[in-house]
């Protein structure tokens, strides 16, 4: 029998979630084939041409005049009679604070308003080559389903390829300041594309959901204007230092070599033959240049053979794995996680453990809930409901009811 990789369960989990919960719009957007692109500065409104350059991911030579999250171009990929979906590319900053092109989707109602609200969303794991990056399908997997839903609702919707995901250099896989800053920066450049102005959400899964949680910490200093109301992590990678211990006794472990190619790239000082053989070296470089294939190679073999000590929590990389797990600054920013008991991926113990350093960091507001049975992917529609729900309250203005802490 043939095994999907996570990507392709969750893209196909989002199919039933989302529409499962309705949607006013009846088909999924084809791509069109003359997609329109256009340059653009922040004091000049965007309006779209007629030809997609071949290079749209390039980004130009001199980004240092570029503010974080100024839109440099994008291009119509589809219309429907409700909305119209553009794929973007947008300055950012990178860990090291250095300026950097990101690519990502917007959909627009059609008749958008300067009040229009906007859901910026942070995918699962897709892979680390340029090729795995979710605009590169026009947004046709998980991205898609759920902004075919939430633009129906009136929102503006945002999603972030993630640094070096489709662009130039190998992407941060869980670096979570890299990835906030990614979801942040794709929020202001959706409100020049769209002249808007109105309050925000992030959410992500998985990769995702960690992605949100830190951006919930860096929105008020980084990102104050993006005027982020809530934060929804959904089954999120967090408490990093731990994980490797759970990837390395489970089928999942190829994760690791991700999470190592990715810690690598935003961290140079890390040298990553200190601490695993020629195999795990070749298997890091596999992650870099593919989607999910290091996944199911590792599948079934002993990781042993990749490492040369007992963990990879070693310095520097362990320091900078807490550097990068939520849950250590304090936001007013609501925060609401959901996460399935049965999760085979990512522990519902670790969301709690994120849960309680909150708490003891303080200053937080966060609404934690579990769904009895639900797996890593199935807990979108156990959900699906809870976090619609919740998404509109922020924007209504409704008080969040955080879950006490112990």
């Amino acid at each position: 029998m043939r095994r999907f990789s996570p990507v392709i369960c969750m893209s196909i989990a989002a199919c039933v979630v989302l529409s499962s919960c309705g949607s006013s719009s009846s088909d999924t957007p084809a791509t069109t084939a003359d997609a329109a692109t256009t340059t653009a500065s922040t004091s000049t409104p965007v309006t779209p041409t007629t030809a997609l350059s071949a290079d749209f991911y390039t980004a130009p030579t001199d980004l240092s005049t570029l503010q974080p999250g100024d839109l440099i171009r994008s291009s119509i990929v589809s219309t429907t009679n409700d909305f119209t979906a553009f794929t973007v590319l947008y300055a950012s900053r990178s860990v090291s604070d250095a300026p950097i092109a990101v690519s990502g989707m917007v959909w627009v109602p059609n008749a958008p308003t300067k009040g229009n609200p906007l859901v910026s969303y942070a995918h699962g794991t897709t892979g680390i080559a340029d090729e795995c990056a979710p605009s590169k399908s026009n947004g046709s997997g998980e991205t898609g389903v759920i902004a075919n839903i939430l633009v129906s609702k009136g929102y503006i919707f945002a999603a972030t390829d993630y640094e070096g995901l489709g662009t130039e250099g190998v992407h941060p896989y869980v670096v979570g300041v890299s990835e906030a800053r990614s979801m942040l920066d794709i929020i202001r450049a959706a409100r020049q594309l769209t002249e808007s102005n109105g309050k925000s959400v992030v959410w992500g899964h998985s990769q995702g959901g960690g992605a949100a949680l830190m951006a919930s910490e860096v929105a008020p200093k980084y990102a104050p204007d993006a005027q982020v109301v809530g934060a929804i992590g959904g089954a999120p990678v967090v408490e990093l230092d731990k994980l490797g211990s759970v990837f390395t006794v489970t089928d999942s472990f190829g994760f690791m070599f991700m999470v190592a190619a990715g810690f690598r790239a935003a961290y140079p000082d890390i040298d990553l033959s200190k601490v695993m053989t020629q195999k795990g070296l070749d298997m890091v470089a596999l992650a870099e240049s593919t989607c999910t294939d290091v996944i199911m190679k590792a599948r079934g073999t002993d990781v042993k053979t990749y490492l040369s000590v007992d963990s990879l929590n070693t310095e520097p990389l362990l320091s900078r794995l807490q550097e990068n797990t939520p849950g250590n600054i304090a936001t007013d920013v609501p925060i609401f996680v959901y996460h399935g008991e049965a999760d085979e991926l990512i522990p519902a113990s670790t969301s709690l453990q994120y849960l309680e350093r909150a708490c003891a960091t303080g200053g937080y507001n966060i609404q934690r809930k579990t769904y009895a049975g639900a797996t890593h992917v199935d807990v979108l529609f156990s959900a699906s409901t809870d976090i619609q729900t919740w998404i509109a309250d922020r924007f209504n203005g409704a008080a969040p009811t955080p879950t006490p802490c112990a």
